[in-house]
This record gives structure tokens, sequence and C-alpha cells, in this order.
């Protein structure tokens, strides 16, 4: 059973062009409170870490995920129960 913010970031990264979502690092090196739980959806194997890059402007660091097919699956299982 999804929560709703695993169904947010899940839904996240299967409606993107990619398949992918991503965080940014915070301006003081912490990341925001979706990391966790974009980390906890790729230890149940919902998502793959991609790692981390640059991003265009000067201090900013992403850290990116791709969304796996048992992330579609467990995605789609919760969209066809109608929650």
């Amino acid at each position: 059973m999804l929560v709703n913010h695993e169904r947010r970031l899940l839904t996240k990264a299967a409606q993107s062009t990619d398949g992918c979502v991503s965080v940014k690092r915070q301006l003081d090196r912490a990341w925001p409170g979706d990391h966790s739980r974009l980390c906890n959806l790729e230890s149940r194997g919902e998502l793959v870490w991609l790692g981390e890059q640059a991003g265009p402007h000067l201090g900013g660091t992403f850290s990116k995920w791709q969304i796996t097919p048992a992330g579609l699956e467990k995605l789609g299982a919760f969209d066809h129960r109608g929650a």
C-alpha cells in the first residue's frame, strides 16, 4: 500500500519523459525530506538511483532516480484500486 508521498514521487517519475525524479541539495548542503523518501523507494526496488550531478547553476547539486518496472507495477496496482 502506498502512502501519499510515495504515490506522489512515483507518479512524478512515471509521468516524466525520462521516467526520472530528482531533488536539489539545499544551500546549507542538506537534502530536502523527499531525498530520504526516494531512498526508501529505492531500497524497496521501486526506483533505481542514477547518482548525483551538478545543476546548471553554481552550487546546485541534484540527486536523481529512475522508476523501475516494480515501481510502475506498484503505482498501477494502486491506481486500479481507485484510491
